[in-house]
């Protein structure tokens, strides 16, 4: 059926395309929106990252490109189809229950990864609807490509902008990579596949088909890897934000793909520590959403307190990554009880399944930069600076208690009166979220609180819970749901896998990853007899668990080691079973932390046995051993046996030893060989070294490629005309922009690389330049094709005086009819119409002219526009308070109105315009040779526009012919005037 049949009316069965574009993008989406006509089924989102706070004109930019209507995207709005949307800067948009939903995108909430352009696409994939589009643009980053994921795991369409047109190719590579799009374009055939998404009998192309068991097998294998060896179950988190980490990890490792990351992960130990460190999202701020904490003071904690009368409270919260959220409501707790005079009894359990985000959270150190934006009196109250950081006080502290726990898998805290768990559940897959919903229902006593992320809007309602503040997302327990199904026992795969884990750590190079302050993480292999408990209170201090004489030396290694971050070692002694072994300890430091600090290290120590030779004593025989010692008579044996093996070693070595003078000798007569080649070597380096300098200091722009199209060698001054840098040999040169316009530049290397016959072309650069391309066979000694020469020469000069020549002589053939006309006495009409002919000819665009006479006071329509345009126009007044052509004539000079809708002077006359569909209007005068104006000529486009030099130049060529054939006119006809 035909596509303008295909849009329901349903807000949730309306086509979606979503656009995400950053660095660069504005150049595409240009292109993208001029190039859609007609009505379209779909309602577009045009998502574009710009710092909050910072004014857009995209909106504007994009109705000027497009003749669709152009809408903000505000809270509650329904898309319809036809029409383009544009969100804030200042908001992340979403798309919920078929209309639009914005949250603020302003200082720590913006989320890489999943907040603008992935989290819009995220919102359409949740509609589980496949008439979702997504289309990624020129842009910076892996911006969208989570969000991609999500599309094609709706169902949806991907589409991208082809790289090689793209002004930042890294948003479309990242994709490709991925394997997860499903067209791959340039910007101009965009809108045409679009249309052909929305057709009952599309079907995606056959190569994108299998994307999605490759991407989610892969996935879920390293997210398995995690939970065995890190213990973290994942499983229920949403795709997006893992898979924006995971990426992230690829691009500092420099891996593309998938499936080979999962590899590297299952090689690498300490490559999965650094992914596991990111995993799960730790996002979080002290008192975030200021309003709605104070919202929860007043609706929920100071109610609470005075009905409770000093009855003890139990508070929640799970998820508290590194501590922030539950600080703040421990502060918050404190704070009621000093304005009241009350002593308020309460205990808050701060819980993670990361048990590093536990140890952060529980020393309750923060940087300065995390504080900042807190009130300073409340700063001074429940902190104190050391070291430049800010640390919650003790008799704070004191009220928490932290612990591991995965709210997702593991039980729940019981009775408690209080859960704060926020922006947690916008992480998770829908199943998981009431999963998680069910455990905090079942934690809370009945009548309980449930403070929730302002974002995190799900049906709490219908899992127990009554609505106590839905603008802040508070909700109170009022039903029973019930004991929660306990997790199945491990399966017999699990527990082998956990066994294999732990033979593999004791008998690995004993090693230990500690923090900044040296405290002990993780224990990789056998570490007995080199840490040691002390007596007294149990550490896990590395500092106190090593031998005292290594104290320093290691205090000053991690040192160096996470402040250079460069790896550094030294040597120590330790005895063990009453020998004295050798170590080498090696401190190496981990990734950077999201923050930039480097705060990991992995410590391991590398023993050796002290190889001096055991004492015996004199006149010792077998009698008065020890139980285990071995008595003389056996040691003499051995030592017989050793001096025979030496023996049999020292001749085996001898005939060895002339072998290798008979080598030798055959060694130095090479040698000789060698250095004659070597000579006629240093011959010609020295003569290919003159012709690379002769070619690279001037202006010589060459590039050679091989067979495979591969950039082996180029001239500095090619970067002019395509950006190659040193680092780019050895790459496709398809892969780079070149800055000139040429359609056949790969088909004619593919030609020349086939027959071996040379190609030249000229081709048209930016900036109306022109350059002589020429490409040559390079054949080795032997006829052997290696590859291709390519250079190029400015031929601008040339190129102009070509076209001028060429444009001269078709004005003066053109002049030529025009007069041939008026002298045969043509009409005037159809004389200026060969000059019309000619210039629409020239202008090579949808422009419209005409040709206007003066008639005393007043102009005529001669030839050019319909003759509805004329009934409207001929009278026209010559006047300076005239527009357009009536304005020229009376002063004599161009009058230029790039925009008729937007000239005051023209708002009597819109109509006229609207009707006949032109924007632009230029209108000349035209002037005979005696300097009398007779008349103007006019020119008409449909979109805004500027002259440019061309266009002058044809202006006034023809208007001095027209001026001519008029006065001509004026003459054969006296009372025409």
């Amino acid at each position: 059926m035909p596509v303008s049949m295909a849009v329901h009316a349903h807000a949730d069965d309306l086509p979606i395309v979503a656009v995400g574009a950053s660095a660069g993008g504005i150049g595409a989406l240009r292109k993208l929106v001029g190039s859609l006509r007609g009505d379209v089924p779909y309602a577009m989102v045009v998502l574009q990252h710009l710092p909050p706070n910072h004014p857009s004109r995209l909106a504007d930019l994009l109705r000027v490109w497009t003749h669709l209507p152009v809408l903000e995207a505000r809270e509650g709005l329904q898309p319809e189809p036809g029409h383009i949307y544009v969100p804030s800067p200042d908001s992340i948009l979403m798309l919920e229950a078929g209309v639009f939903c914005t949250r603020p995108a302003a200082g720590g909430a913006r989320r890489p990864g999943i907040d603008t352009i992935d989290a819009f696409f995220e919102s359409v994939a949740a509609r589980h609807s496949p008439r979702a589009v997504a289309v990624v643009l020129s842009g910076t980053g892996m911006d969208g490509t989570a969000g991609a994921v999500s599309i094609r795991q709706a169902g949806g369409v991907v589409i991208v902008q082809d790289p090689l047109t793209a002004q930042h190719d890294s948003m479309p590579t990242s994709v490709i990579q991925r394997g997860i799009h499903d067209h791959v374009l340039p910007v101009s055939a965009i809108g045409r596949q679009l249309l052909a998404c929305f057709e009952e009998g599309y079907t995606r192309p056959a190569a994108s088909q299998n994307w999605e068991s490759t991407v989610s097998a892969t996935l879920d294998r390293i997210l398995s890897l995690i939970r065995r060896e890190a213990g973290f179950d994942l499983s229920g988190y949403r795709p997006s934000p893992l898979l924006w980490r995971i990426q992230q990890r690829m691009d500092v490792r420099r891996v593309r793909s998938f499936e080979d990351y999962a590899w590297l992960v299952e090689d690498e130990p300490v490559e999965l520590e650094s992914l596991v460190r990111g995993l799960p999202i730790h996002v979080t701020e002290f008192f975030r959403d200021a309003d709605a904490w104070t919202a929860f003071r007043h609706e929920v904690l100071e109610p609470l307190i005075d009905e409770n009368n000093g009855t003890p409270l139990r508070f929640w919260t799970p998820a508290c990554a590194t501590g922030e959220e539950a600080y703040s409501l421990a502060i918050l707790l404190d704070e009621i009880a000093h304005e009241s005079g009350h002593d308020v009894n309460y205990q808050i359990f701060a819980t993670d399944a990361a048990p590093e985000a536990v140890v952060r959270a529980s020393r309750g150190c923060y940087r300065a930069e995390t504080c900042s934006t807190m009130d300073p009196s409340r700063l001074s109250r429940y902190f104190y600076t050391v070291d430049g950081r800010c640390r919650i006080k003790r008799f704070l502290r004191e009220r928490m208690v932290f612990a591991v726990q995965d709210v997702i898998s593991d039980p729940p805290i019981a009775a408690v009166d209080v859960v704060t768990c926020r922006n947690l559940l916008i992480y998770l897959e829908p199943d998981t979220i009431r999963k998680v919903l069910r455990t905090l229902n079942s934690a809370l006593r009945m009548g309980g609180y449930l403070f929730l992320g302002a974002s995190e809007t799900h049906a709490a309602d219908k899992l127990g819970f009554a609505v106590v503040s839905r603008r802040w997302n508070i909700h109170r327990k009022v039903e029973s749901l019930g004991a929660l199904k306990q997790n199945p026992a491990p399966s017999r795969g699990t527990v082998l896998a956990s066994l294999v884990r732990t033979a593999a750590e004791r008998n690995h190079v004993p090693a230990v990853l500690i923090d900044e302050e040296c405290n002990l993480l993780r224990l990789y292999g056998d570490t007995a007899g080199i840490l040691h408990l002390p007596a007294g209170e149990p550490s896990l201090n590395l500092l106190r668990l090593v031998d005292r004489s290594w104290i320093g030396q290691l205090r000053a290694a991690v040192s160096q080691a996470l402040g250079s971050a460069q790896a550094c070692a030294f040597d120590g002694g330790v005895t063990r079973d009453g020998n004295l072994s050798h170590v080498t300890v090696s401190v190496t430091p981990l990734e950077p932390a999201s923050d930039g600090t480097l705060n990991r290290a992995l410590v391991s120590f590398s023993t050796r046995d002290n190889g001096g030779e055991h004492p015996v004593p004199a006149n010792l025989g077998d009698a008065g051993l020890h139980e285990g010692q071995r008595p003389w008579t056996e040691w003499e044996e051995d030592l017989r046996i050793s001096r025979e093996e030496l023996d049999a070693s020292r001749e085996e070595l001898q005939a060895l030893n002339e072998e290798l003078k008979a080598a030798n000798a055959d060694l130095n007569a090479s040698n000789q060989e060698l250095n004659e080649a070597n000579v006629d070597l240093k011959e010609k380096i020295a003569e290919i070294k003159m012709q690379s300098d002769v070619l690279s200091s001037g202006a010589v722009m060459t590039v050679f490629l091989d067979r495979d199209q591969k950039i082996r060698w180029f001239t500095p001054a090619i970067s002019q005309v395509i950006p190659i840098q040193p680092k780019d040999v050895g790459r496709c040169v398809s892969d780079l922009a070149p800055s000139f316009h040429d359609p056949l530049f790969a088909s004619d290397i593919h030609a020349v690389l086939a027959t071996g016959a040379q190609s030249d072309a000229v081709v048209s650069r930016s900036g109306d330049r022109w350059l002589l391309r020429r490409i040559y066979p390079h054949r080795s000694s032997e006829g052997v094709m290696l590859g291709v020469a390519i250079t190029f020469a400015d031929v601008t000069d040339r190129t102009r005086a070509e076209h001028g020549l060429e444009r001269s002589k078709i004005w003066l053939s053109a002049q030529k009819e025009a007069f041939q006309s008026a002298m045969n006495g043509d009409s005037l009409e159809t004389s200026l119409g060969f000059l019309l002919q000619s210039l629409l000819d020239q202008a090579e665009d949808d422009r419209r002219c005409a040709f206007y006479i003066a008639q005393g006071k007043t102009l005529h329509h001669v030839v050019g526009m319909p003759e509805e345009y004329a009934k409207c126009v001929n009278g026209f007044e010559i006047s300076p308070e005239s527009i357009a052509c009536g304005l020229a004539v009376a002063t004599g000079m161009p009058v230029i109105t790039p925009d008729v809708l937007q000239e005051p002077r023209w708002q009597p006359w819109t109509w006229l315009a609207l009707r006949f569909n032109y924007r632009g209007c230029w209108s000349f005068p035209v002037e005979t040779s005696a300097g009398h104006l007779v008349g103007s000529l006019a020119m008409y486009f449909e979109r805004p526009r500027e002259p440019t030099a061309l266009d002058l130049e044809l202006a006034t060529a023809f208007t001095h012919t027209a001026g001519i054939i008029m006065s001509q006119h004026y003459r054969a006809e006296p009372g025409a005037s």
